[in-house]
Formats: C-alpha cells, structure tokens, sequence
C-alpha cells in the first residue's frame, strides 16, 4: 500500500499537465500512487496521460465518458485509491518536490488527520 494516493482531475489543462505532473512524479515522497482522472478533457490531455502512465509505474489512469466536474473526479479518484493518505493536486498545479513529505511529516507530528498548505499563484 502506498503512503499517498495523488489524485489530479484534468479537464482542458494540456497546456500545464506536463509540468504538474512532472512535479508529482518527481516528489521527494517516492511511496506515491498517481490517479489521473480525465473528465472528458479536449485536446492531447488523454495521449499526454497515457504518456507519463507509460514512463512511471505509479500512474493510474481513469476516463469519465462523460463530463462530472471536478467534485466527480475526485470521487472517481479516491474510490480506487489504495493509499494511507489521499492529497489532490489540480492539472494546472505544479507543486514544491518535498510538498508531500512535508504533509505527511505535520500529520503524523502532530497526530492529525488533515494537513493543507499554501498556494503561490504564477
């Protein structure tokens, strides 16, 4: 069982995912699963995803056949999610490498069973 289910809903985020999930695959936390869910996405977001499933073994990938939105997405992705911990990640997100580690060290330092951070916009 991994530590972390990441789950990333994609709708329309061609332009960023690369580099979100460039950020996920290269967390310094390795004991990951990756959960992409597309949500009837336009665009190269599918080949991308099928792309970074083929490069790293962590990756999951799941297609909505019809479009749910976010909140459904990430239900679609917590329901297979086999991790300790669930964090969430948007497409368009591109995340700090030790991000993870540094959430799961303030959960279990301080015994909690929720833990969040801060955001810069770029």
């Amino acid at each position: 069982m991994p530590k972390v289910s990441l789950i990333i809903p994609v709708y329309n985020v061609e332009n960023y995912i690369e580099k979100c999930l460039d950020s996920v695959i290269n967390q310094t936390l390795k004991d990951i699963e990756i959960i992409i869910v597309n949500d009837c996405s336009q665009g190269n977001c599918e080949q991308i995803a099928n792309k970074y499933k083929e490069i790293d073994k962590r990756v999951k990938y799941i297609k909505h056949e019809k479009n749910r939105g976010l909140f459904q997405a990430r239900i679609t992705g917590a329901s297979i999610a086999t991790g300790e911990y669930i964090g969430f990640v948007d497409g368009d997100d591109i995340i700090e490498e030790d991000m993870f580690e540094m959430l799961i060290k303030t959960l279990i330092e301080h015994n909690v069973q929720i833990a969040h951070c801060g955001y810069q916009m770029v």
